[in-house]
């Protein structure tokens, strides 16, 4: 036969594959099923991980410094009370101008020692302003006693009920702030508590002092800081689109020039979380990675036994004159249509799944008794699924490629198929 007569185009042998595919089409279905029902999981347990870490970078980022943080060079490596923005009020005006898609909220952290005739404990001392601040949104629904700051309160705190547990302390009750000052030297100022919250967290509930910005500013005012130019510890940026964090990042890196600033995002403010989701992530990658050796397995089988059955055939084939190279190819276009079909059954069960527990959510808080809080931040109970555009990009090509892959070997044990030996089998 001639190169010519053998020569088998593309939709013919696609053509011809799929007609070898369902030949035993019990086996094929009992495949594509349990390739369904793998990836099903894998999706419902990545898009469990991906809805669970988001869940805690937005409670962290909430309760945190925002998206984007502008604060002293070197604050990050050694806090220290002495380190702050003398310039506050021509930062706070360099950043408006920018125009940033979110807002741009004013902090001063300390380090104190939080005092009452009781007891005395360590403490962060966060002013804040705004009433409209992420942090003050989130943490005012929590309040258990007494009542939020109200605007121009000078010397009212709120405090945890981790520390209100331990200064014995209650609303109306007097605390000490103490500060020891870059000279060796304290300072101390009078507050008083006007609500106690539970964040949910133990970590802040334990430390966390919250006050207006004017009381927090009587400590720098004692660092020698100017109050007319109104000095602050770090500026807090949170985004209304948090994808545009790297973009806003660059322009607030330029805008603030040299002048002692620096413009960290979330991960560099947060690394141990940014380490624990890292670490939760492998999990979910070594379980996929079982469903993938699954699915490889259901493939090569399927292909594999199609082969072995079918060597007179290729014997045949070979000897009316068809190329090693046709048969490679035939076997491989198989494998190519099993793949596509294994990656859409797989999205009708797993994006099912995903589209389902996306808008029901799973309520986690009966599995963990102890509280949902971690790193510093929490897990809403109720996790909802979340994948991302790349995730879903990342499974879809994972999945066709491994269940490429895995018809290789049958391909290749096809075009080693000789006429006699065939023919006698």
């Amino acid at each position: 036969m001639s190169a010519r007569r053998s020569h088998l185009p593309l939709p013919l042998l696609l053509m011809l594959a799929w007609r070898n595919i369902w030949r035993h089409r019990r086996r094929t279905l009992i495949t594509l099923s349990s390739i369904g029902i793998g990836f099903g999981l894998a999706v419902l347990f990545i898009g469990i991980g991906d809805g669970s870490h988001n869940s805690m970078i937005r409670n962290a980022i909430k309760l945190g410094e925002g998206h984007l943080t502008v604060q002293p060079d070197g604050y990050q490596a050694a806090p220290a009370n002495h380190k702050y923005l003398a310039e506050g009020q021509t930062l706070q005006t360099r950043l408006s101008a920018l125009g940033i898609a979110g807002s741009v909220e004013p902090r001063i952290s300390l380090q104190v020692l939080a005092s009452t005739a009781n007891n005395s404990v360590g403490a962060a001392l966060e002013g804040m302003g705004a009433e409209d601040d992420p942090r003050v949104e989130m943490l005012r629904p929590q309040l258990v006693e007494g009542e939020w700051l109200e605007a121009g309160d000078h010397r009212g705190i709120l405090i945890g009920d981790g520390m209100a547990s331990k200064l014995k302390a209650r609303v109306g009750s007097k605390v000490v702030l103490m500060a020891g000052k870059e000279g060796g030297d304290s300072q101390a100022h009078l507050g008083r508590v006007r609500g106690v919250f539970d964040s949910r967290v133990d970590e802040l509930d334990d430390y966390l002092v919250l006050s207006d910005l004017r009381f927090a500013r009587y400590f720098l005012e004692g660092e020698g800081a100017d109050t007319a130019s109104e000095p602050v510890t770090r500026f807090a940026i949170f985004l209304d689109d948090p994808d545009s964090m790297a973009h806003w990042k660059a322009r607030i890196d330029t805008a603030l020039g040299d002048n002692g600033a620096v413009v960290l995002d979330w991960q560099e403010m947060m690394p141990q979380l940014v380490q624990f989701i890292i670490l939760d992530d492998a999990g979910n990658y070594v379980f996929l990675t079982l469903i993938l050796i699954m699915v490889v397995f259901g493939i090569l089988n399927t292909v594999l036994m199609s082969v072995l059955e079918r060597t007179r055939e290729f014997g045949l084939l070979r000897a009316l004159g068809i190329s090693r190279h046709h048969l490679l190819w035939l076997v491989f276009c198989e494998s190519l249509l099993l793949s596509f079909l294994a990656v859409v059954i797989g999205w009708l069960v797993g994006g099912s799944t995903h589209l389902w527990f996306s808008h029901h959510g799973i309520d986690f808080s009966a599995l963990m008794s102890g509280g949902t809080q971690m790193m510093g931040t929490f897990m809403d109970p109720v996790v909802y699924t979340e994948l991302s555009r790349e995730r879903v990009v990342q499974l879809t090509t994972i999945v066709f490629a491994a269940t490429l892959a895995s018809g290789i070997y049958p391909a290749i044990k096809a075009a080693r198929v000789t006429p006699v030996e065939a023919l006698r089998t």
